[in-house]
């Protein structure tokens, strides 16, 4: 794999369930050396259905024909903010890799957006569309989904990318600006 290889990492900022109404969706381009070309900051909302028109948004900005793969925290944003990875893989192109540490418990979130979403029915249906599979390798484990990229080149893609720990850079750097600029934000800074 070429060390020019472009990466979206994307994460989410931090939120109040109880008075947020939104927070910051972060990408950070990154080459699989880890070398920093870009970022792109959009706010989603919290529990909303807007990730995946604000995660196309960011790929179809100023890093369009940079991006090779796209990397995220997992496929909820914001509470039940849910990513279609497939949509925007069939959209853009792109492979994408959608990566957690737990093992999600699709039942448990299935109840819950039933109990709490009157669209429950669309968001199910994109859960349902994910395959969660587990990964190891080098005594680490993780959940991914992938679309567009198969299981073998999306360990081989994260091995690459992962410095220390088990998450790779660009989510890595995407979670720490994410988390900065909501924590600025609380602080009266900017």
């Amino acid at each position: 794999m070429k060390s020019g290889l472009r990466i979206l990492g994307l994460d989410d900022g931090p939120f109040k369930r109880d008075s947020d109404t939104k927070t910051v969706l972060v990408g950070v381009l990154m080459r699989v050396n880890s070398y920093v070309e870009g970022i792109s900051v959009r706010n989603i909302a919290v529990d909303g259905i807007d990730s995946t028109e604000t995660i196309l948004s960011m790929v179809y900005g100023r890093f369009r024909e940079d991006i090779d793969f796209i990397m995220s925290n997992g496929i909820t944003f914001a509470g039940f903010n849910i990513m279609d990875i497939s949509r925007i893989n069939q959209i853009t192109g792109i492979p994408i890799i959608s990566i957690t540490r737990k093992k999600p418990d699709m039942d448990s979130m299935f109840s819950a957006l039933e109990l709490h979403f009157s669209d429950y029915a669309e968001r199910i249906e994109i859960l349902k569309k994910t395959s969660v599979n587990e990964i190891g390798y080098d005594g680490k484990k993780l959940y991914i989904n992938c679309s567009g990229i198969s299981q073998n080149e999306a360990i081989y893609l994260i091995k690459k990318t992962t410095v220390m720990g088990n998450i790779p850079e660009p989510i890595r750097m995407a979670h720490l600006i994410a988390t900065a600029i909501i924590n600025g934000e609380s602080h009266g800074k900017t």
